[in-house]
């Protein structure tokens, strides 16, 4: 399943709302990382995140939290139809059947969110494999990952002062 735009975010979510406001309070780039650790693992479900660089040449690892930085080191050791369409700017989300769960009726999610920054990806945050108990994303939830892809790439990206660590 991918999804290219969804729905406006809808502003009377009490979690929109507050992870909008802990992204926009960060302070620096090392509290953004915070914030979208906070956001995916309190929020989104996932206590399994990477954020990958997309220069040419480079999609190596930049943070990461509760992943093995060898085994997902780059972003080459994901599934390639997931990262031809976040490169493209559209999140996906993949079932993982070979990985988690004996029984696969409900195989692991894992997201990939582009990063975007003047509409062109700058990185990917991949959510390496959701908690058990998430097994589907509803309109919430897309609308969070809407929220990340939108608006971290300025705080982490731009030669700002929110850019620095």
């Amino acid at each position: 399943m991918s999804a290219s735009s969804p729905r406006t975010c809808d502003r009377e979510d009490p979690r929109l709302e507050a992870a909008q406001r802990r992204l926009r309070e960060s302070v620096s780039r090392a509290d953004t990382l915070e914030a979208i650790r906070e956001i995916v693992t309190n929020l989104l479900g996932c206590e399994e995140i990477g954020l990958f660089t997309v220069e040419p040449g480079n999609c190596g690892l930049l943070w990461s939290f509760g992943i093995d930085p060898q085994r997902h080191g780059t972003l080459d050791t994901f599934e390639e139809s997931a990262l031809h369409r976040v490169l493209q700017g559209e999140f996906h989300i993949a079932q993982v059947a070979h990985e988690g769960r004996a029984n696969h009726i409900n195989p692991p999610l894992r997201v990939f969110i582009p990063i975007l920054l003047s509409g062109r990806t700058v990185a990917v945050l991949v959510m390496v494999k959701l908690l058990p108990q998430k097994v589907g994303f509803d309109d919430a939830d897309i609308n969070l990952v809407k929220l990340l892809s939108d608006e971290t790439g300025g705080a982490l990206f731009e030669g700002s002062a929110n850019a620095s660590a």
